[in-house]
């Protein structure tokens, strides 16, 4: 295999997304040496209320996982979590993968701090792509640094990499889908008979919707996924308060049974359009959908994003009940591409 080149991890924010992708490190480390030569080491571990960690020596990904639960999910508050730990850690690549709050001004801080330590970035928070990815991705151009961001808008599916590596020279010219998983859940088992307050209850048990899931009936979520999308894909600079949204909260069994009943399906659905002049306009809305579109079809968890672009024509993307181990693949798979290009 020869030699091996090592790639040095600070990861800020060690939930389920972070813990499985350090699994998939472990059950394919050999994978990993033997096709791509590559070994992945942690050097920093940075929590919010979990303590966090520091050994510039660096450890596996999978001794990291196992000694966070073998302490009982929790590090020792041996290092400030944040702006500190990723000066300190001598990693390669900053996992940025802490909550989304207050427009991601956390996150972006983290990235801004690790592009003054030279290390690349990868991060499954929406928030610096929805609103500061036009300046963060300048930085990142003119310093040589990677802003690798798949996992912000459909868990691991392809989405900003297919843009990037399989349309070269192409435009999107707008985009519509079904992007918030609660949502549509929600819809779903209304259609089916189920009260609102029933299919948020099945939702927060199915354990894809939060305690409070207001952000997702009230198409926040939506919003932010659909400014990023555009803010990547149609070179716009929006944030999701310039976005018009509707709201599912309101909606009761007759609203959802007489769409229904006119063959139709209600679906939340986040779309964005480039004009002629070049300016782009988004928004979430509530719409009933034909089962001729292809949103119709798409249940429960999964998603779907459907492309118009100026020479490859309709692309459409589908993720079939895309969930914890499809967003740590997006982590995974942007630091194949950090360790290929760098």
């Amino acid at each position: 295999m020869g030699d091996l080149r090592e790639i040095r991890l600070c990861i800020l924010g060690f939930g389920h997304v972070t813990q499985r992708f350090c699994e998939l490190v472990r059950d394919r480390e050999g994978v990993l040496a033997r096709d791509h030569g590559v070994r992945f080491l942690v050097t920093a571990v940075g929590t919010g209320r979990h303590g966090s960690w520091l050994d510039t020596d660096a450890q596996t990904p999978a001794a990291v996982v196992a000694r966070f639960r073998a302490d009982g999910d929790r590090f020792p508050d041996a290092e400030r979590p944040g702006v500190d730990l990723i000066a300190k850690s001598g990693a390669d690549v900053l996992v940025e993968s802490t909550p989304l709050a207050h427009g991601g001004r956390l996150a972006i801080s983290h990235i801004d701090a690790a592009f003054d330590a030279g290390l690349h970035v990868v991060t499954v928070n929406k928030g610096p792509i929805a609103w500061d990815y036009r300046r963060l991705r300048s930085r990142a151009h003119a310093e040589r640094l990677q802003l690798r961001h798949e996992g912000v808008t459909m868990d691991g599916c392809p989405v900003y990499n297919l843009a990037e590596f399989c349309l070269p020279g192409d435009r999107v010219l707008s985009f519509r889908g079904v992007l918030n998983s609660t949502s549509n859940y929600v819809l779903d088992a209304m259609a089916e008979g189920a009260t609102q307050q029933e299919a948020i209850a099945e939702a927060i048990e199915a354990g894809f919707a939060e305690a409070d899931p207001s952000y997702d009936l009230e198409g926040h979520d939506a919003a932010a996924k659909v400014a990023a999308l555009a803010n990547v894909l149609l070179d716009a600079d929006i944030t999701p308060e310039a976005i018009s949204r509707d709201s599912i909260a309101v909606l009761t069994q007759d609203d959802v049974a007489q769409v229904l009943s006119c063959g139709r399906r209600l679906r939340l659905v986040g779309e964005a359009q480039r004009d002629e002049n070049g300016d782009v306009s988004a928004k979430v809305l509530l719409t009933p959908v034909r089962s001729q579109d292809p949103m119709y079809w798409i249940s429960g968890t999964s998603s779907c994003l459907i492309l118009e672009t100026e020479m490859a024509g309709t692309v459409e993307i589908i993720e079939r009940d895309g969930l914890l181990t499809q967003t740590a693949y997006a982590v995974y798979a942007d630091l194949l591409t950090v360790a290929r290009d760098c």
